[in-house]
């Protein structure tokens, strides 16, 4: 359970980044701070309750409990909590207190969402059914979390790939939650992967809007047969091809290259391996992979290796090594 400091620093973040910019120097302590769990907890606790703010504006419970949050501050009784560390700015202690009222609220006169959590091991696939009918297909080494209620269908991408075929619902919007971005649909058939860059949204079917953390961004659309990434920031880079191949390959326990450098393909045929394939020399990652390889099927990939590209596979204990093939005049 995140404690009240947790909160009103995860407030203080929240504040920061819906109100201005951050500099570099800020970017990087927020993810520093994020990668604590409890702290990404209460982080996604402000994220629920402002949203909860716009559907509860009129509601006279929420007042009354929104005004008894200003009167703490007013009367300084939130010191314990800023003596935690530093001192926080009033603007800010308001904005935590009114949120933890806000989720308060939710937590009493709302339905509690129904939470729950799925996860693949590496070299795993895997199908779920959500209880509004939406499915979501795992790929390999990958953690979602779902809250869906009568109000929100909410999901939380810690890491790796899912595919999302999401039952149409205009009155709950579809969320997914990777990094510091956001991708909606209402019903549609998306991709979305974290990748060491940041994280990339693929759309199949149907179209999907996308958003970064940057107050100054706006939420794009996305069509079929298009994509988008965005940052570790949270800043959208333009539109471009969906990965729909390589998508649909790893539905079928394939994985798909055209034309790739071997760097990047031994990348993508590593996530489904716990004895990476590595190359002896990096100058080798610049040469071409082309082809269709079955997930698992080591000794097909390693051969291929060995004939289109003349490499070398040396087998240890811990992985296996890509050498060149000595050269015979």
């Amino acid at each position: 359970m995140t404690s009240s400091v947790d909160e009103l620093k995860a407030a203080d973040w929240f504040s920061q980044a819906h109100g201005a910019d951050m500099d570099r120097a800020l970017e990087e302590s927020w993810l520093k701070w994020i990668q604590d769990p409890e702290h990404q907890r209460a982080y996604e606790n402000c994220e629920l309750a402002w949203e909860f703010s716009g559907e509860l504006r009129d509601s006279p419970q929420l007042a009354a409990l929104l005004a008894a949050a200003d009167a703490l501050v007013a009367r300084g009784e939130v010191a314990a909590a800023r003596r935690a560390r530093r001192r926080l700015p009033l603007r800010q202690l308001a904005l935590a207190a009114s949120l933890i009222a806000v989720g308060v609220f939710a937590w009493l006169f709302l339905d509690r969402p129904e939470q729950m959590r799925y996860m693949t091991a590496v070299g795993e696939q895997r199908t779920v059914v959500l209880p509004d009918g939406s499915t979501v297909q795992l790929n390999t080494d990958s953690d979602i979390r779902v809250e869906l209620s009568r109000h929100l269908r909410r999901i939380v991408l810690t890491r790796g790939e899912a595919l999302f075929s999401v039952a149409h619902d205009p009155q709950r919007p579809f969320q997914v939650l990777a990094l510091r971005g956001v991708t909606t649909a209402v019903g549609t058939q998306f991709d979305v992967e974290i990748v060491r860059s940041g994280a990339a949204v693929s759309v199949l079917e149907g179209t999907v809007t996308v958003g970064g953390a940057r107050a100054t961004a706006e939420p794009v659309a996305v069509s079929a047969g298009r994509g988008v990434g965005y940052s570790v920031q949270g800043t959208l880079s333009e539109l471009r091809p969906a990965e729909i191949s390589r998508i649909q390959g790893w539905r079928t326990q394939h994985i798909v290259f055209d034309d790739v450098p071997l760097e990047t393909a031994l990348a993508e045929y590593n996530r489904y391996r716990r004895k990476p394939i590595v190359l002896g020399d990096p100058a080798l990652g610049s040469r071409h992979v082309n082809g269709v390889f079955h997930i698992g099927d080591e000794a097909a990939f390693l051969s291929a290796m060995e004939q289109g590209l003349h490499l070398k596979a040396i087998k240890g204990d811990t992985q296996t090594t890509l050498q060149a093939e000595p050269f015979n005049p």
